[in-house]
């Protein structure tokens, strides 16, 4: 007797073809010992994908024949979306006396990914090197042993966007009941057209310098970045009476200006090597306009309430939720403090920001964001006869991460039906007895509505130490002139370290793809992976 069961079946595959066409030109001049580097081209990629999506229900027919060909019913969609860049680039490199140097590049880009009027886009890049150390007047400095000075100008363009067809009304399939038990199915748009959908743009002014200092046992390098971005990709709410809650739409400018030092020290230099390198970034993110008449986007997840915004002259997706101030009392009770809903003892406090005397969204403010301020690393190469030793160290400071999962289940109302950090063993218990004093009471006596706070915000800085490898070169052991190099090397990576964010498992979880919010992709943690600890023991050959 067949029971009923049910089988599915998906196939995905993705066909890519890229050509690339170029033609260069190269001329010497010894005279002013210069050279002159041109190139031309072309480039082609087409890029299809294909989905088969079938699915069974309500057993087999047949005993023997156990396939979706003897299933009961099928259903089953099939999706088809293709994409294709056509490019046209140039660039031109001139050296002249092996002192000053000329590059620049222009291309132009179409992408089918954008409306019939605005397919095509146009990036120009410059950028000069004057070998100073060369001069001679700077013969007499002995200990600078090279410098080289930097400046280029040049925009890059964007098209990456959630599918092929942003800027078409992609039409889609919807049931419409008309009566039990049948329903009808009709076709209707599934997005709002926008043909001008356009290239965002990015303008980078870069200034900096290379150096060498005593006979290039000291070097590094020094750039100060001035970055504009226009005409971002992003989708703006429209009128309930559209039918659609947004639309995708180029409106807006975000500017980024850091700096970026990297030193390396050769420390020792005799039997026993000690070379390190050090680099650390510092990069400041703001907001400069969205679209005409408009200063804010409140970005809505998919539990209806907030967590982020987009402000002009803040951060891009700043942290916005209500502050807490800590839990509530029977006296605040009593004394009809500002409260969000029906919260009862042991529940949070909110900060009342306009003191209206109620807790509503307009309460929400900006309390961080998820960009840290700075990152560095640091690496150090130790070598003693053949034994070498190499540690990396990295690390951020300045940023906030929200734990969107630490929220999902630990938000108002649930208790018995979710697992909770272990850490929720801190919660509160009396007002006397209040943990950790980050998480309220347990089965809390209010649901609705919901919101968010600073309950589950987290620092996001950390230092960790990536990577430990010791390894030793067992050339020596080897007398085959067909083995060039041997090594055996023992390896740790992410095994030690520290960080802040006490109930989650990585601060540097920003998985923007599984966000619920298709139309604002938010940075947060959304149940990121932990990152693996490894340990490695291996050997190389090189022959």
């Amino acid at each position: 007797m067949l029971t009923a069961t049910s089988g599915s079946y998906n196939s995905y595959r993705r066909q890519t073809f890229v050509n690339e066409n170029t033609l260069s030109y190269i001329k010497m001049f010894d005279k002013y010992h210069s050279s002159l580097n041109v190139l031309a081209g072309f480039s082609y990629n087409w890029d299809k994908f294909d989905r088969t999506t079938l699915s069974s229900n309500g057993g087999y027919t047949s005993a023997v024949i156990q396939t979706l060909n003897a299933a009961a019913a099928v259903t089953g969609n099939t999706t088809s979306t293709q994409n294709v860049l056509t490019s046209f680039f140039g660039r031109l490199q001139y050296g002249y006396k092996d002192k000053y140097f000329l590059a620049a590049s222009l291309r132009s880009d179409g992408s089918s990914r954008f409306g019939a009027n605005t397919k095509y886009g146009t990036f120009p890049s410059v950028s000069l090197k004057w070998a100073v150390s060369d001069e001679n007047f700077m013969k007499g400095i002995s200990f600078i042993s090279d410098l080289k000075i930097r400046a280029s100008y040049g925009v890059n363009g964007n098209n990456n966007l959630p599918n092929d067809y942003p800027w078409a009304a992609t039409l889609g399939a919807f049931p419409y009941p008309l009566g039990a038990p049948a329903s009808a199915i009709g076709t209707a748009p599934n997005v709002l057209a926008n043909p001008d959908l356009k290239w965002e743009k990015s303008q980078t002014y870069d200034l900096g310098f290379d150096f060498g200092l005593f006979k290039n046992r000291i070097t590094g390098s020094f750039d100060y970045y001035n970055k504009l971005n226009t005409d971002l990709l992003l989708n703006v709410q429209v009128l309930a009476v559209t039918g659609f809650p947004s639309y995708l739409t180029n409106i807006g400018t975000v500017r980024n200006i850091g700096q970026e030092i990297e030193i390396t020290s050769h420390n020792t230099t005799g039997k026993i090597q000690w070379i390190t390198s050090v680099n650390l970034t510092h990069n400041t993110n703001k907001i400069e306009s969205l679209a005409p008449g408009q200063t804010q986007i409140i970005i809505p997840n998919g539990f209806t309430v907030s967590d982020q915004i987009l402000r002009v002259g803040s951060p891009l997706n700043s942290i916005y939720v209500l502050k807490v101030l800590g839990f509530l009392t029977a006296k605040d009770i009593v004394d009809n403090v500002p409260r969000y809903g029906n919260e009862q003892p042991g529940d949070f406090k909110f900060e009342d920001l306009n003191k209206d005397g109620i807790i509503t969204e307009a309460d929400k403010q900006i309390v961080g964001h998820p960009n840290p301020d700075y990152t560095w690393g640091m690496t150090n190469t130790v070598r003693y006869k053949g034994f070498d030793l190499n540690v990396l160290i990295q690390g951020q400071w300045g940023g906030q991460i929200y734990s969107q999962l630490g929220r999902a289940i630990s938000r108002p109302g649930q208790g018995r039906s979710d697992n909770h950090p272990a850490s929720f063993v801190d919660r509160w218990y009396s007002e006397t007895n209040q943990g950790e004093g980050r998480f309220g009471k347990a089965y809390s006596t209010y649901n609705n509505p919901i919101t968010s706070a600073t309950d589950w915000l987290y620092s996001s800085d950390y230092f960790r130490v990536r990577n430990i490898s010791l390894g030793y070169n067992l050339k020596s052991l080897f007398k085959s002139q067909t083995i060039h190099e041997a090594r055996v090397y023992f390896t740790l990576e992410n095994f030690f370290g520290h960080d802040k964010y006490v109930n989650g498992l990585n601060p540097e979880a920003a998985n923007t793809t599984v966000s619920t919010n298709g139309s604002y992709p938010e940075a947060g943690d959304y149940g990121g992976m932990p990152l693996p600890k490894s340990l490695i023991f291996g050997l190389s050959f090189t022959f």
